[in-house]
C-alpha cells in the first residue's frame, strides 16, 4: 500500500507537469486499487470495526511533542468515543504527519489540536504559531495527508492564517460506510 500511495503522489506531480488525460486515468486507477487493497487488508486482519483510543493516541503524541519544548494542547468538542478503525487509522496518520512537520519545520513554540463534530462530519484542526507554509502544495508528507483525506472521502486544507503559523484542517464524513 505504501508503494501505491507514493505512486499516486508521483502521478500528481507528473499530472501538474504535463496535464495528460492518461495520467489522470492512471491516478484514478491507482487510487481505486489502493482503496480496494485497504478494504481487503481490514478484512484479512479481522480488525475491530471501531477504535476507542483515537483521542488518547493524539494526547500521547502531543505529550511526546511537549518533551521537545513545544507547548501542546488538545481541545475536544463533541468528538465520538469510538471511530471506525479505517477513519481512526487515517486521521491518526494525518495528525502524526502534521505534528512531525510542526516539530521539524515550523519553528513553533505552541501547537493546538482541536477535534470536533461539525454536522455529520469529523473535523480535526492542527494550528501552530510557527513560520507558516512556504508552499502548501509541496512535499510528500503534505501530499500523503491529502491522499489519506481523499481515502476517507474528505478534504484537507493547509494555510497560513493572517496571525501567522500553519493551520491544517481535515474534514471527513463520519460513519461506517466510508
Amino acid at each position: 500500500m505504501q508503494h501505491l500511495t507514493v505512486m499516486v503522489v508521483e502521478l500528481e506531480h507528473l499530472k501538474r507537469a504535463s496535464a495528460s488525460a492518461a495520467l489522470e486515468r492512471l491516478q484514478a486507477t491507482t487510487r481505486s486499487a489502493l482503496d480496494e487493497l485497504r478494504r481487503l487488508l481490514y478484512e484479512l486482519r479481522d480488525e475491530p470495526t471501531t477504535e476507542t483510543g483515537f483521542t488518547e493516541s493524539i494526547r500521547e503524541r502531543l505529550e511526546q511533542l511537549a518533551v521537545t519544548g513545544i507547548e501542546a494542547d488538545l481541545v475536544v468538542h463533541s468528538w465520538p468515543d469510538e471511530l471506525p478503525s479505517h477513519q481512526a487509522w487515517n486521521l491518526s496518520r494525518i495528525a502524526s504527519e502534521a505534528l512531525t512537520n510542526v516539530r521539524r519545520h515550523s519553528g513553533a513554540s505552541r501547537v493546538t489540536v482541536t477535534l470536533q463534530v461539525v454536522g455529520s462530519s469529523l473535523a480535526m484542526t492542527i494550528i501552530d504559531n510557527g513560520r507558516g507554509l512556504a508552499n502548501p502544495e509541496s512535499g510528500f508528507g503534505l501530499r500523503g495527508m491529502r491522499e489519506r483525506a481523499h481515502l476517507l472521502d474528505g478534504r484537507i486544507t493547509l494555510d497560513t492564517p493572517s496571525e501567522g503559523g500553519t493551520r491544517v484542517r481535515c474534514i471527513v464524513p463520519f460513519g461506517e460506510s466510508q
